[in-house]
């Protein structure tokens, strides 16, 4: 008829594959506040070693920055030809 403990196999894969994502996660944030520690401590002498590509990275990442978040905010393509059918003819 029915068995009960038919679905204990998938069940099993399933909170398996669950604590592999859970720790995978655990790795991978203890990886970016290794990474994070590294940077805040070596990057003033980085700076201090080659100030012309911190001023680089600096504007790529500021440049970066500006077209993502103005992408929403461009006017039409063709504001000129709204310009002259609005207040022209």
């Amino acid at each position: 008829m029915f068995d009960r403990n038919a679905g204990t196999g998938a069940e099993a894969a399933l909170l398996d594959a669950a604590d592999k994502v859970n720790d995978a996660a655990r790795v991978l944030a203890d990886d970016v506040g290794t990474a994070s520690s590294a940077a805040r401590d070596e990057g003033p002498a980085l700076v201090a070693r080659a100030p012309g590509s911190a001023l680089l990275a600096a504007g790529l990442l500021g440049f970066a920055l500006g077209v993502f978040l103005t992408k929403g905010s461009r006017p039409s393509r063709n504001i000129l030809q709204d310009y002259y059918d609005r207040y022209i003819r």
